[in-house]
C-alpha cells in the first residue's frame, strides 16, 4: 500500500468510527454514474447474461447495496438529489426540461472543492449540459466537444467521457480530486461500437458491456499511477429502465422498482467487502462521502450509509419517490412511500405492495390491506412536501426541449388537469409508449439523433 493508501485508511476508520482530524489530507474520489442502468440486470445483482469484470472486481473488493432507490426516474432530478442529498420537492427540479438546479443549492462538489480538492465533471447527455445547474462546485464540467457547425451536442460514448477523464487526471497534478463521469450508452436510443453490438443480441446488455469496458480503462489507469488505493469509488445510476415491465418500455412515468431500483458500489481503503442488505437512497450519498472526510453536513435530508458499511444494525430508512412527469400529458403526478416490506404508491387508483413476498410489484394489495395503506399514505402525505403547481416547473428553452425530444422526452409545457378528475398514467401507459416512439422516430428522421454529430 503507498504512504497515501496507508494515510486515507486512517481516515477511513476514524470516519466510520469518531471524528478525524483536519490536518489528514483528504482521499481522492471517483464517482461513476450509469445513466438508465437497471440494477438486476447486473452480474453483482445476480443477472448471469452479460460480461461486467470491471463492476464484478469492485463488486467484489467494496460494499454492493443489494436494495438502492432513486428518488425520480429522470436523470437530471435524481442527479440533483444525488449532489445534494435532497428531495426534489426541497430543490423544485422535477423532470429533465423543467426549472434548473438553483445555484442556491449546495452541491457535493461545492463541499468537497472547499476543502482543497480540484474538482472536475465529464457528462455525456444535454440533459445535464452546463447551464441545468449541476457544473456548480466543478473547476471543469465538460460535455466535449461541439457538434456540427458548432452546435451543442446532444450525447456522447462512454470511450470519450473517459479520454478526457484520463487525459484531465494525467495532467492536473497530484494534489487531490474529485472527478465524476456520467455514462449514457445504456440510455434509449442505443449505439454501441460493432463488437460489442455483435456479441450481444439484446442492445442494452450491449451497452452494459461496453460501459463495464470503459470502467475496466478507469481502474486500471489508477491501479497503475498508484491512485487505487487512495480512491473512494463510488459506482451508481441516476435511475433503471422499465424494458417493458409493468407496460412501460422505457422510464420516466411509473413508480415501481425496476426504475427506481440502482447499482450501488463503494470501494475505498477501510471498506471491507461485504453485502448490504439494508434500503439507501441516492439522497445518503452525498453525506456518506462527506462523513469520509470528517466534514459538518449541510442540511441534508439523506443519512449516511457508512455505518451500514460497517455492519452497524440501523433503524430501516424511507424512500420516497416521485415522478411528476405525467403532467407534461395532463395526467396525475405519482409519489411513492417504501417502509420496511410495504410500498405505497399514490395516485387516482392508489397501489400498495408487499416487497417481500412480491418484489415485482404484481398484486396490488390496496384494498385488502387498508390499514399498512392508510398509514403509509398519511405519513407520505404529513412527511414529506407536497408537489408544487405546475406553473412553477418552466420549460426550458425551445432549442433544449427539441434536442431532447431525440430521447424520448417530451418537452412540452405541462397540462393542466381538472381536479377531480386526474388521469392515472398507469391506465395511459400505452399511449405513454406511442408518443416517446413518435418523439424519438421524428427526431432520428431529422437527424437530431445522431450519436455525435457530423
Amino acid at each position: 500500500m503507498t504512504r497515501r493508501g496507508a494515510a486515507f485508511l486512517l481516515l477511513a476508520a476514524a470516519a466510520l468510527g469518531a471524528a478525524c482530524t483536519s490536518r489528514t489530507p483528504p482521499p481522492n474520489v471517483v464517482l461513476i454514474t450509469l445513466d438508465t442502468m437497471r440494477a438486476d440486470r447486473l452480474p453483482a445483482y445476480g443477472f448471469d447474461a452479460v460480461a461486467t469484470p470491471a463492476l464484478d472486481r469492485l463488486a467484489a473488493e467494496g460494499a454492493v447495496f443489494e436494495r438502492a432507490f432513486a428518488a425520480v426516474p429522470l436523470t437530471l432530478p435524481s442527479h440533483a438529489t444525488l449532489f445534494t442529498g435532497l428531495y426534489p420537492p426541497r430543490l423544485s427540479v422535477y423532470d429533465n426540461t423543467g426549472a434548473p438546479l438553483r445555484a442556491e443549492a449546495e452541491t457535493l462538489a461545492e463541499v468537497l472543492a472547499s476543502r482543497g480538492l480540484a474538482t472536475a465533471a465529464f457528462v455525456s447527455s444535454a440533459v445535464i449540459a452546463p447551464g441545468r445547474g449541476l457544473e456548480q462546485g466543478f473547476d471543469t464540467y465538460s460535455l466535449g466537444k461541439q457538434g456540427c457547425a458548432g452546435s451543442a451536442r446532444l450525447r456522447r460514448p462512454a470511450q470519450e467521457v473517459v479520454d478526457e477523464s484520463l487525459d484531465w487526471l494525467e495532467s492536473h497534478g497530484s494534489s487531490p480530486f474529485f472527478v465524476w463521469m456520467h455514462f449514457y450508452d445504456t440510455h434509449a436510443p442505443i449505439q454501441v461500437p460493432v463488437d460489442f453490438a455483435l456479441g450481444y443480441a439484446d442492445p442494452y446488455l450491449a451497452a452494459i458491456a461496453y460501459e463495464d469496458a470503459q470502467i475496466a480503462r478507469v481502474v486500471d489507469y489508477l491501479e497503475r499511477r498508484g491512485l487505487l488505493d487512495d480512491a473512494l469509488i463510488v459506482v451508481t445510476a441516476d435511475h433503471g429502465e422499465s424494458l417493458g415491465d409493468h407496460g412501460e418500455e422505457a422510464h420516466g412515468l411509473l413508480l415501481y422498482d425496476e426504475a427506481l431500483r440502482v447499482p450501488l458500489i463503494v470501494r475505498g481503503p477501510g471498506i471491507a467487502p461485504a453485502r448490504v442488505p439494508g434500503a439507501v437512497r441516492l439522497i445518503d450519498v452525498m453525506p456518506t462521502v462527506l462523513e469520509f472526510f470528517g466534514r459538518r453536513l449541510p442540511a441534508v435530508q439523506g443519512v449516511s450509509f457508512a455505518g451500514l458499511m460497517s455492519g452497524a444494525d440501523e433503524a430501516p430508512r424511507e424512500v420516497y419517490a416521485e415522478s411528476r412527469y405525467p403532467e407534461r400529458f395532463g395526467w396525475a403526478n405519482l409519489r411513492a412511500l417504501r417502509t420496511g416490506r410495504w410500498k405505497v404508491v399514490d395516485s387516482p387508483q392508489p397501489e400498495l405492495y408487499d416487497v417481500v413476498s412480491d418484489p415485482g410489484e404484481l398484486r396490488n394489495l390496496y384494498h385488502s390491506n387498508p390499514r399498512e395503506a392508510a398509514m403509509l399514505l398519511n405519513r407520505l402525505q404529513g412527511g414529506y412536501a407536497q408537489p408544487q403547481a405546475a406553473s412553477t416547473a418552466p420549460v426550458v428553452d425551445h432549442a433544449l426541449a427539441s434536442r431532447l425530444a431525440s430521447l424520448g422526452y417530451v418537452a412540452g409545457p405541462p397540462r393542466p388537469t381538472k381536479a377531480g378528475s386526474a388521469v392515472d398514467p398507469k391506465t395511459m401507459i400505452e399511449t405513454f409508449n406511442h408518443i416517446t416512439r413518435g418523439e424519438a422516430a421524428k427526431a432520428a428522421a431529422s437527424g437530431r439523433g445522431r450519436m455525435s454529430g457530423c
